[in-house]
């Protein structure tokens, strides 16, 4: 064979389409590697609690009209929540809802159920270490509360 025909031509030309090559193959590696990321949503049903979202202030003023304040901490092995002493012996329901942002696998509810202080403890345990979102949301005497607080599980 011919020594000319083995060799091949380096350019410019050729440096133009194999960076051409090159990153439409970079393209579609990106694109079908972002197609295997699982994707969260913050909420399902964002849509209709969104449409709600008015009673939820009315909630939250409900909360902030209470003489005594609402506090969530982390203490040893024990998330405790303190309600406040206004609410003592009025049959409080609801859920404790602890979310994670990061991933709603690791998203807890836990039924509302204080004992005779107005204190709840939920096992740290139940929670992966990072931050979390508390939603409480309860009822008492017909009227509704909601509140928000972060909390980080070491």
């Amino acid at each position: 064979m011919n020594g000319s025909l083995m060799k091949m031509k380096f350019n410019w030309g050729t440096g133009i389409f194999l960076v051409i090559v090159l990153f439409l193959g970079l393209c579609s590696w990106f694109f079908i590697w972002s197609q295997n990321i699982p994707l969260s949503f913050v909420e399902s049903d964002y849509y209709q609690k969104e449409l709600r979202y008015e009673d939820k202030i009315n909630e939250m003023r409900h909360v902030a009209s209470l003489r005594d304040p609402l506090w969530v901490k982390v203490e040893g092995d024990f998330l405790n929540i303190h309600f406040p002493a206004d609410l003592a012996g009025k049959g409080l329901s609801g859920i404790i809802q602890a979310y994670r942002p990061s991933d709603e696998k690791l998203d807890i509810k836990v039924p509302v159920a204080p004992d005779s202080l107005m204190s709840q403890r939920i096992p740290i345990n139940l929670f992966t270490k990072g931050r979390y979102t508390i939603k409480l949301s309860w009822t008492t005497a017909g009227q509704g509360f909601f509140t928000t607080k972060e909390i980080y599980i070491p």
